[in-house]
């Protein structure tokens, strides 16, 4: 690490300084490539380290928990690790690892310079043995934050947590789950994707929730998803494990197929396992995937007080609307959501969703948005064609 001294900056995000790589030095034309310095920094990726930190220190406070132990076995320069310490009430102690000896240096520079060595174990090795050599001791959160797709990660990981412990993952290949390399999605996941309906982007979502169940399966587990959602170029999943046969018979429940009927744009899930053979020519089946619900209301709830109490973060306007879309569709992300577009095809002209939704409520029928999709609503009703009779009556009016 000597030798690339010059090429680091200090950086403050949240409560937290840190040396990272000086990317302006990677620059090619307007786009920073972060891959290609020494050591992985994306500054993209503040935003999911600062709901990471409300994350954690919300799932602490709803089930009474203290003095956690945080695995990061993929630190890279430590700033997840290190904001976990400086900036929850919760977490005790963190483990961090990267097999890439600069940044394991980097990590150990960036642990002395914050003063935090006793509350920090660091390693440089290989991710899923140190997960695997973790068995045995109490560990409260793995968080899995990948270059890429985070599967060969999840079982060791299943394995290190407690029971009811938190399972933190991102996945940046969001083309391969959403289904533009279709084939690789279901050698790297085991499920069949839908690509290009509007609904593709949940599909991803949900075949990444459906592939960790699937492994928490095998060693009779259950999951509970407790907040997974899309932003920019990332899928994010806060699931909590549960090591109890019970949870194992609902899980199983939650596995689902997704029905997309390609003449009338309806999507709806199959919440059989394994799946009926479908015979009709105009439907396509994607899965398995998640069925059930992939945000809890209480949860996201808890995040949101823990944000208001933060000034440095709720100043982000952004990740404030993100977390009060989290709440307003919390009720129903158990349901797929359709977009304006696809509601009001073939009627001539698009009502807004917002709109839409207010005439929902007024029907009776429960409605919200989604952090999916701008133009995303989800209500209370699966059949599109009671959404296309709103819609239409609306327009009529106007």
């Amino acid at each position: 690490m000597e030798n690339n001294m010059n090429d680091l900056i200090e950086i403050v995000e949240g409560k937290t300084r840190a040396l990272v790589p000086n990317l302006e030095k990677y620059r090619i034309g307007r786009k920073i490539e972060p891959a290609h310095a020494p050591v992985f920094y994306n500054p993209a990726m503040e935003l999911n380290r600062s709901l990471s930190v409300l994350a954690v220190e919300a799932y602490a406070r709803l089930f009474n928990y203290k003095d956690l132990t945080v695995c990061e076995p993929l630190s890279g320069t430590g700033i997840r690790g290190l904001r976990y310490l400086n900036e929850t009430s919760c977490v005790s102690r963190v483990i961090m690892n990267d097999i890439d000896e600069e940044a394991y240096k980097l990590i150990m520079l960036n642990v002395e310079r914050s003063k935090a060595e006793d509350r920090v174990e660091i390693y440089n090795m290989d991710a899923s043995q140190l997960l695997l050599n973790l068995r045995g001791r109490i560990i409260d959160v793995v968080d899995i934050d990948p270059f890429g797709s985070p599967i060969e990660f999840i079982y060791p990981a299943i394995r290190a947590l407690r029971h009811r412990g938190l399972l933190a993952i991102t996945a940046t290949d969001v083309g391969v789950l959403m289904g533009r390399y279709p084939q690789k999605c279901v050698r790297r996941y085991g499920a069949r994707p839908i690509y290009s309906i509007d609904y593709s982007r949940e599909i991803g979502l949900r075949i990444l929730v459906g592939a960790v169940a699937k492994m928490a399966l095998q060693l009779d587990y259950g999951v509970k998803p407790l907040l997974c959602y899309y932003e920019g170029h990332y899928y994010r999943c806060f699931l909590m494990l549960l090591k109890d046969r019970s949870d194992a018979v609902s899980t199983v429940k939650n596995l689902g197929y997704l029905i997309h009927v390609r003449s009338t744009s309806e999507v709806k899930f199959l919440r059989k396992y394994p799946i009926c053979k479908i015979a009709r020519r105009d439907v396509d089946v994607g899965g398995p995937l998640w069925t059930g619900s992939i945000i809890d209301l209480d949860f996201v709830k808890e995040i949101y007080d823990v944000l208001n109490e933060r000034e440095y973060i709720r100043s982000n306007g952004k990740l404030m609307k993100m977390v009060e879309d989290f709440i307003d569709e919390a009720p129903l992300s158990d349901i797929p959501y359709y977009t304006t577009s696809t509601i009001c095809r073939g009627l001539g002209t698009e009502i807004s969703s917002k709109k839409l939704i207010e005439e929902l409520r007024k029907a009776g029928i429960d409605a919200s948005r989604t952090h999916m999709d701008s133009r995303g609503v989800r209500a209370g009703v699966e059949d599109v064609e009671v959404l296309r009779e709103v819609a239409l009556s609306v327009l009529e009016r106007e």
